[in-house]
C-alpha cells in the first residue's frame, strides 16, 4: 500500500513538473528553469521514501536516492552562484558518491560500503585540494592518500579483530 502511495506521488510530482516546464517553454510562466534542482531533490526524496517503504530495504534505492537528492542540492548552489564554479568543483561529485555509499554501510552495517564511502571522500578531498586551490599543492595529495591507505587499514584490521 505504501509503495503504491510513494508511485503515485512521484508520478503526480513528474507530471506537475513537466507541465511547469512546457508552460515555461511556451512563454506562460517565467522563472521555472531556475528552479530545475528542485525536481532532483523531489526524485531523490522519492527513492528514499521507497528505500524506507519496503521492508528488506533496497541499497540501491537508498545509494540512488542520496545521490540525486545531494546533487540536487549542490546545483541549486550552482544555479545562485556561477555554473563556471563547476570547472573547479566537479570533484564534489565523488564526495556525494562517497557520502551516498556511507549512508548504505551505514543502513547495511557494511564495512565494503564504509571503505568504498572512505575512498571516495578522500579523492574528493584530495581533487579538491588540486584544482580548486592550487596545481601547485598536488603534492598533498599523496598526503592524503597515504593517510586514506592507513585509516582502510586499521578500519580492515579493526573488522577483522571482532
Amino acid at each position: 500500500m505504501q509503495h503504491t502511495k510513494t508511485l503515485l506521488f512521484l508520478a503526480a510530482i513528474l507530471m506537475a513538473v513537466g507541465a511547469l516546464l512546457t508552460l515555461e517553454n511556451l512563454g506562460l510562466l517565467h522563472g521555472v528553469s531556475r528552479h530545475w534542482p528542485l525536481f532532483l531533490l523531489i526524485l531523490g526524496s522519492g527513492f528514499l521514501l521507497l528505500y524506507r517503504s519496503r521492508q528488506a530495504g533496497d541499497a540501491a534505492m537508498l545509494w540512488l536516492g542520496s545521490f540525486i537528492l545531494l546533487s540536487g542540492a549542490f546545483f541549486y548552489f550552482l544555479n545562485f552562484t556561477s555554473w563556471r564554479l563547476l570547472g573547479r568543483l566537479w570533484p564534489v561529485f565523488l564526495g556525494l558518491a562517497g557520502l551516498s555509499f556511507l549512508a548504505v554501510g551505514v543502513a547495511r552495517r557494511s564495512m565494503l560500503f564504509h571503505l568504498l564511502a572512505t575512498a571516495l571522500v578522500g579523492l574528493f578531498m584530495v581533487f579538491t585540494l588540486v584544482f580548486a586551490v592550487s596545481l601547485k599543492l598536488w603534492p598533498t595529495s599523496l598526503v592524503v592518500f597515504g593517510a586514506s591507505l592507513l585509516m582502510l587499514d586499521y578500519m580492515r584490521r579493526k573488522e577483522k579483530d571482532r
